[in-house]
């Protein structure tokens, strides 16, 4: 086996199917795909026939199974286009198809998705935003992905977030998704948050004054670095972060190492290394809950441990011992926990 290949599946396994790829499809695809180079075509052509399924479901009227049917082909695109940025066009396309059918899942999930673009220094920042049926003015949640994941992988969290009664939006920011064909990660990274509140915190639909901002991966560390400088975000949570990236560069494999180079840019290791929340957590005085898998040797408890010793407000720290990057085998666990937090907290 092609060792990106063997790499793929010892490490995302459970990210994969812990967002809406049965065990089944995964076990057929593992089946058919023998070499990595056939990972993004046999995964889109499997997010196909999902499309597929739901425009016959919709022209039968069976709006619910289409719903079901185009999230869960929007996520299989996903899954296509990750870490797949040394094929451009391959990845390209698959991003593209996952934005179509997401466009498609929209208005017939329950609540609805609303898709939203917020400007940002010359970027049209793309993400959605689902609001808990019945309440007028609930708290909102802005959720961040990470380097290589997007907005479309936090929608199972986002439900657990909107079914205790919260807005949620989820958006892409530079380096993300599309956006890394034309921008890349930002050590300041929170200005683009900023832009995103801006945003949201203008809808009347929402209460302003009561905002969190929770992240996975590079996500937690940027909403920490947003909450240590936006006085509108009264809780923040992270997920799989750390206090700085700096020297992950150097021990990637050959999978993961020339994704970098499309979200960080020409010198992913000097990105990384400017990256870090040393000098903002100090600032931040809002309520912080981190959760860590003990199991994960990419971003272990020990950047949690540091992040809590310069954090000025309240800090809960939640470690699963066997959970893995981003608590992905243990999302049953995890999910609803940082769900019940947010609730309890705004």
């Amino acid at each position: 086996m092609d060792d990106r290949l063997e790499s793929m599946y010892r490490r995302f396994t459970w990210r994969i199917l812990s967002n809406y790829v049965t065990p089944w499809e995964f076990e057929q695809l593992r089946t058919q795909i023998t070499d990595y180079e056939q990972w993004c075509a046999s995964w889109s052509a499997h997010a196909a026939r999902h499309v597929a399924r739901g425009d016959e479901a919709l022209a039968a009227g069976h709006t619910v199974t289409a719903a079901d049917a185009y999230l869960r082909g929007g996520l299989a695109y996903h899954w296509a286009s990750f870490v797949f940025t040394h094929d451009q066009a391959q990845f390209r396309a698959a991003l593209e198809a996952m934005n179509g059918t997401w466009a498609k899942a929209a208005p017939l999930q329950a609540p609805p998705m609303e898709m939203l673009a917020v400007p940002f220094e010359g970027l049209s920042l793309p993400g959605y935003l689902r609001r808990p049926a019945g309440i007028s003015h609930p708290p909102i949640v802005l959720l961040l992905p990470g380097a290589d994941s997007a907005k479309e992988e936090l929608y199972n969290l986002a439900g657990h977030i909107v079914a205790r009664g919260m807005a949620v939006a989820a958006f892409d920011g530079p380096g993300q998704g599309m956006l890394s064909f034309d921008s890349k990660l930002r050590p300041d990274q929170e200005v683009a948050v900023q832009a995103i509140l801006d945003a949201l915190t203008e809808r009347q639909d929402v209460d302003p004054g009561r905002v969190a901002v929770g992240g996975i991966s590079y996500g937690g560390m940027f909403a920490i670095r947003t909450a240590a400088v936006d006085q509108r975000v009264r809780a923040v949570f992270s997920v799989s972060s750390w206090y700085t990236p700096a020297g992950r560069f150097a021990s990637m494999d050959d999978l993961t190492r020339p994704g970098q180079y499309q979200h960080h840019g020409a010198d992913p290791a000097a990105n990384m290394a400017a990256m870090t929340v040393a000098g903002m957590a100090e600032r931040a005085t809002v309520p912080l809950l981190q959760v860590y898998g003990g199991d994960d040797p990419g971003s272990p408890p020990s950047h949690a441990e540091r992040i809590a010793a310069e954090y000025v407000g309240p800090v809960t720290t939640r470690i699963y011992p066997d959970g893995v990057h981003i608590l992905n085998n243990v999302w049953n666990l995890a999910r609803p926990f940082i769900a019940d937090w947010l609730a309890d907290t705004l």
